[in-house]
């Protein structure tokens, strides 16, 4: 539950805000929260981040916990700025939301480097925005915090975007993943060119990914969000084609970094 407005956040294409929200359980975290009408899909490109953020979760990739947002009948009036005011009481009365991330982490600059120990973990993030099709951690808009040799990732509500893409290929058919070949594509991909990658992690995680599982995905987009249906179905479809498929799209992502 929203109980304080902050402020808003410095950067984001969705002019996320700073909300302090309370637990079931009466405890108070820091959210970093995104609202329907200030994202171009409104609720679909939220349902996106939940799916993503469920998924990246099941395959042990490193996003901050992810949270609904109920904002409260007229809880928008708190907030100063007219524009911004008047988005937010536009919005779904459910949000999503991220956890502040706080204790130094910064943002992934092109000066960044991947480091011996970070190989693995940034192997396993680019398979996922491979095959979930997010074009949003590139050169310019990393959408990853960094903090020594840990990693955070960020915002993927323009992921599972491919049912509106004309000639879309499967990132599990040769061509597929030509997308990620061009420069600056994506922030891990030079370093990860220049360094041996096990996959068979990566490989392990997709598989143990069952269809009981995706149905929870499924059950976390709320119920009033009825017409992100479509959407949501073709989310899981992919996810569900990717992990019955998940050698040959290794195969296409070993291409794409060769």
């Amino acid at each position: 539950m929203a109980v304080e407005y902050v402020r808003p956040m410095e950067t984001g294409r969705t002019s996320p805000a700073l909300v302090n929200c309370e637990r079931s359980d009466g405890t108070i975290i820091p959210v970093v929260a995104k609202f329907s009408d200030c994202c171009d899909l409104h609720e679909v490109n939220l349902a996106r981040e939940i799916i993503g953020a469920c998924l990246a979760g099941d395959l042990g990739l490193p996003v901050p916990e992810p949270f609904i947002i109920e904002i409260p009948q007229g809880w928008s009036n708190v907030i100063p700025d007219p524009a911004r005011r008047a988005r937010i009481a536009a919005s779904s009365r459910l949000a999503f939301g991220s956890a502040l991330m706080t204790g130094g982490y910064s943002a992934w600059t092109p000066d960044t480097r991947i480091r011996e120990a970070m190989v693995d973990i940034a192997a396993a993030i680019f398979a996922f925005d491979a095959i979930i099709q997010n074009p949003d951690r590139r050169d310019g808009n990393p959408n990853c915090l960094v903090r020594g040799e840990e990693i955070r990732i960020l915002d993927h509500e323009l992921a599972f975007a491919h049912r509106l893409v004309l000639g879309w290929r499967a990132p599990w058919l040769v061509g597929g993943l030509n997308w990620l070949e061009r420069k600056g594509s994506h922030i891990f991909r030079a370093d990860l060119k220049r360094n041996a990658v096990d996959f068979g992690p990566i490989r392990q995680r997709w598989t143990a990914i069952v269809d009981n599982r995706l149905l929870t995905y499924k059950a976390a987009i709320p119920a009033e969000w009825g017409h992100v249906t479509a959407d949501v179905e073709s989310a899981l479809t992919l996810i569900r084609g990717a992990r019955d498929n998940i050698d040959a799209c290794l195969t296409e992502i070993r291409r794409t970094l060769s």
